[in-house]
């Protein structure tokens, strides 16, 4: 609309009707063609209403505003152009017309100006507009609709709330930051973690919360990712609420826009000292298994080298039982996590072919004695050495003919260990062997040195009677296994 069709709509001197209505108090075209000429010119949308009736005169950038009531509304009253906002603007053009200036900023109004009704948002202010005597003849309004803005951010505010509550609800300690680094938002669970409130841990204040010897370095990490808006990893201490210590797993991305900008940095913490714990564990198993498998290795070693035979056969033998006894007892230890070894079943495993099963013959071999668990470090040495008392019995002594009978008890007397090995209904035995042999050594040498205890041995005419004492509390390290020898 030009300058000239404003005049035309206007009501001469300022008057109350619209196009050509009586003219009202005064000469006042020069003030409201000042106003006029003020409004054609602005992009803003502007309007004014002048006169007793407030008729209503606006321009081109006002227009689309009122959508189907253009261009009809150009000097109307203004209550017949927005009736269904009257009552809601009222109060401020009263305020206007009193000579105070309004403001009001994204004001809901529900308007009706495409034909139904819409919710709406402005920001505008009505000023007082005089004539050219001073008084106030009408009010100016330059104004801007802010419904995109006011709806944008209360879906921003919603997608915000609903991206806290999932992080919330989450199971992880779940972080925000802007884009200096500063903590905006910490889940509930970091707060029931770690005893801080919101007031302590937002902004920076989640490193008081760090241990002191992991919290320079982890600051230092974390700036440093927000410098260069990158992905991080950081492993460190965190306080529990209860004053002990966890060890936590922080893993952060930065937060992008759709073009690229970066807005901050979203992260979870996970408390991963049960991993920890898990993974040491493994760690050292698997350290023990190999110094086991070494040790293992160097027995087999000795076997082989300390075995005598009068023939290769009588040494396969020989060799293959001392390992398969070796097997039994690694089995056993393997089976209990390497936490100990059952006493009855060691034994039982080396007098198997001996003992009654199921009352099918009467049994050659007795076993009595309490349940006893061997620590780890005696369950091999004490195997061998029954292998030994078993294969000598099987090849010299009481196991060696029908008639022969074995009778193996142990009992415990504090910390020790007590086992008596009797032989009976063997081969009559006149006294002592008239020289040590390997077998004698490796019995003798396997109690004191890898047992830690001592071996009495008694060359009854009945039969051989071996008497074991041991402490279990006090086995010697098996850094290297060795054999002091082995009986041929």
């Amino acid at each position: 609309m030009g300058f000239e069709d404003f005049r035309s709509a206007a009501p001469p001197g300022g008057g109350a009707g619209p196009r050509g209505s009586p003219p009202g108090r005064g000469d006042a075209s020069g003030a409201l063609e000042t106003i006029l000429r003020l409004m054609h010119h602005s992009r803003q949308p502007m309007f004014v209403a002048w006169g007793p009736s407030l008729n209503f005169f606006y321009n081109d950038a006002y227009a689309p505003i009122l959508g189907v009531r253009h261009p009809e509304a150009q000097g109307r009253p203004f209550q017949s152009v927005w009736p269904e906002i009257w009552d809601d603007i009222l109060p401020l053009i009263r305020q206007a017309l009193s000579g105070t200036a309004t403001w009001s900023e994204n004001l809901h109004l529900v308007m009706e100006r495409h034909g139904y009704r819409e919710d709406t948002w402005w920001t505008f202010s009505y000023s007082p507009a005089h004539d050219e005597t001073g008084a106030v003849a009408g009010m100016f309004c330059s104004c801007i609709e802010t419904t995109g803005q006011v709806l944008a951010e209360r879906r921003l505010r919603e997608n915000e709330g609903r991206f806290r509550a999932l992080l919330d609800a989450a199971p992880a300690m779940m972080w925000v930051t802007d884009r200096t680094g500063y903590c905006t938002h910490l889940s509930r669970s970091w707060f029931t973690f770690t005893g801080q409130t919101p007031a302590t841990a937002l902004g920076h204040g989640w490193l008081d919360a760090v241990h002191e010897d992991d919290r320079a370095h982890s600051a230092a990490h974390f700036h440093q990712a927000v410098r260069d808006q990158a992905p991080f990893r950081l492993d460190y201490r965190l306080r529990r609420a209860d004053g002990t210590w966890r060890w936590a797993i922080d893993v952060a991305e930065p937060r992008l826009t759709a073009n690229g900008d970066y807005l901050g940095h979203v992260g979870s913490v996970l408390d991963i000292t049960d991993r920890r714990e898990a993974e040491e564990r493994q760690t050292l198993l698997a350290r023990e298994v190999d110094h086991r498998a070494k040790n293992v290795l160097a027995v087999v070693q000795a076997v082989l080298r300390l075995t005598r035979a009068p023939d290769l056969p009588s040494f396969t033998r020989a060799v293959e039982g001392r390992v398969a006894a070796l097997a039994r007892a690694q089995t056993m230890l393997a089976q209990d996590s390497w936490a100990g070894a059952d006493l009855r079943r060691m034994v039982e495993g080396e007098l198997a072919p001996f003992l009654v099963e199921h009352g099918q013959r009467e049994s050659r071999a007795t076993l009595r004695g309490p349940a006893v668990v061997l620590p780890a470090a005696a369950a091999q040495p004490l195997t061998m050495l029954i292998h030994e008392l078993a294969t000598n019995a099987m090849k010299h002594g009481a196991l060696s003919v029908e008639s022969g009978r074995l009778l193996v008890t142990w009992r415990l007397e504090g910390s020790a260990l007590h086992l008596s090995w009797v032989e009976t209904g063997g081969p009559s035995i006149i006294g002592p062997p008239l020289r040590t042999g390997f077998g004698t050594r490796v019995l003798d040498g396997t109690a004191r040195s890898q047992l830690g205890g001592t071996i009495n041995l008694e060359w009854r005419a009945t039969g051989l009677a071996c008497h074991l004492a041991m402490p279990l509390d006090r086995i010697p390290n098996q850094d290297e296994e060795t054999l002091p020898g082995l009986a041929g």
